[in-house]
């Protein structure tokens, strides 16, 4: 049974060893790429830029005149006239006639009576002027051209441009994010590769180990609880390496998720630390310089702060041309509707209910609100920046010490092996000296990934994650021999 599970953890071993030959080599370049290709919240930011630009010409046409066609058919209950009375005519032409010609009062005086009756017996009597039929169609083109709009058109224009900048920043905020998610799961999924291996190379040793304790039992220099122990220990390898394959294809499958694709990859990059780790100041003269979001929260001010121009222009009334030419008119007598009409119009909006006053505190409690937000992001930007410095400090001094702790417990591990051949130890002390071994070595890895990660954040914050790879890309070239 003993020799049918040490041959099972070493098929195990290889099949795992087998995977990870099959998996894709990608570097940092290769892996940027494809995020960029790939990554659909980069490409929703980019998507909204080309929104923001179409609803910026959609503001910038309020410049323009704007030109319809109009036209319909129209039917009237009845026929449209002019109607009159023949003896009011008769009897106020009589008397413009006396008005305008004073000569003539006495001569109308004489013919008086004669008129009088015969404008009395035209009294009953309605004359009748058709004008419009009861049936009736136009067709016309209608321009208006605003000239004055108190301001709202310079204002809408500066909002567009704001809408464009916003658009641009939320893009960079996105490409920094997505960035340094890619270089985190990245540099995770290279821990774990790293992490299974040892743990394999753990189990393969231990394997060894209990296949010697084997014969030393059997030859009776090794007692059962000593044998025991080493089972144990190889049983428990077993289960690391089955948690350390499991973890490594989660992560996998995260980087594979933030790049958009679906293959086993390898990272193909190093760990590495710089010289310095940038000052408190630096940081935050560039995080007040660069962050996206900080920018982003400025142009929504400055939207706000145009909006409420727009607002206050509605004191102001608005003045428009117009022309109006008809192309088709049927019952319509151009007497009565000319064809060609221009002029000018003016709207003042005196009273509004309170509306314009209502829509100008809104947009102040709005700047307001806007001023709260950019001086907490601030604050929270900055104390990110000092926690992320934090763990990049602590992560370089625990390299350094765990690079000498790893020294250490290999000689240890020798030592103790070379003990245990002249029998001067027990087998748990060798399983514990290669613990100690597996354990600082997976130590340093996990310090490596602490200062990597940790680099790619800060330089998130400052919209400067390709620096990570430009840095990477240097050390190599530094430590390359």
């Amino acid at each position: 049974m003993r020799q049918l599970v040490l041959t099972a953890s070493i098929f195990v071993a290889l099949g795992l060893g087998l995977m990870a030959q099959n998996r894709q080599s990608l570097s940092l370049e290769e892996a940027a790429n494809l995020l960029l290709a790939n990554n659909n919240t980069i490409k929703i930011s980019q998507k909204a830029i080309e929104v923001a630009k179409a609803q910026k010409q959609q503001l910038d046409a309020t410049w323009y005149p704007f030109i319809t066609a109009t036209g319909g058919y129209f039917h009237f209950s009845n026929d449209i006239s002019a109607d009159a009375n023949l003896g009011d005519l008769a009897q106020d032409a009589l008397q413009n006639l006396q008005n305008a010609v004073p000569g003539l009062e006495q001569l109308l005086s004489q013919l008086l009576p004669q008129l009088q009756q015969t404008i009395a017996s035209l009294g009953n009597s309605t004359l009748s002027v058709p004008l419009v039929n009861s049936n009736a169609a136009t067709a016309d083109i209608v321009a208006i051209w605003p000239l004055i709009t108190g301001g709202k058109r310079i204002y809408a224009t500066r909002s567009g441009k704001e809408m464009v900048t916003g658009a641009q920043h939320l893009n960079a905020l996105a490409c920094n994010a997505q960035t340094a998610l890619m270089l985190n799961a990245y540099y995770t999924l290279k821990l774990g590769l790293s992490v299974e291996k040892m743990q394999q190379e753990n189990l393969q040793y231990i394997s060894r180990l209990l296949k010697n304790a084997q014969r030393l039992k059997d030859e009776g220099f090794l007692n059962k609880a000593e044998y025991l122990v080493v089972q144990v220990a190889k049983d428990e390898a077993v289960r690391e390496v089955e948690t350390a394959r499991h973890n490594v294809e989660t992560a996998n499958r995260a980087l594979d998720a933030i790049l958009g694709v679906e293959t086993d990859i390898l990272p193909d990059a190093d760990y590495f630390t710089l010289d310095s780790i940038p000052g408190i100041n630096t940081l935050k003269e560039q995080i007040l310089l660069n962050n996206p979001q900080l920018k982003l929260l400025h142009s929504q001010r400055e939207m706000a702060y145009n909006r409420e121009k727009i607002a206050k222009s509605n004191y102001i009334p608005n003045i428009a041309l117009f022309a109006r030419q008809n192309i088709y008119s049927s019952n319509i007598p151009k007497n009565l509707v000319p064809r060609t009409t221009v002029g000018a119009a003016m709207q003042w909006d005196i009273f509004d209910g309170m509306a314009r006053e209502s829509q100008i505190r809104k947009t102040r409690l709005e700047q307001q609100q806007l001023e709260y937000a950019t001086d907490q992001a601030e604050k929270e930007l900055f104390t990110a920046a000092i926690a992320l410095r934090s763990r990049m400090a602590d992560a370089s001094y625990s390299i350094k010490t765990l690079q000498s702790t790893r020294q250490l417990a290999l000689e240890l591990l020798r030592e103790r092996e070379k003990s245990f051949a002249e029998g001067l130890c027990t087998s748990a002390d060798v399983i514990a000296a290669r613990t100690s071994l597996t354990k600082a070595s997976t130590a340093l890895d996990l310090a490596h990934w602490q200062y990597c990660t940790a680099l790619a954040n800060l330089l998130a914050l400052t919209s400067n994650t390709y620096k990570f790879i430009e840095l990477h890309n240097e050390n190599r070239q530094q430590t390359a021999p």
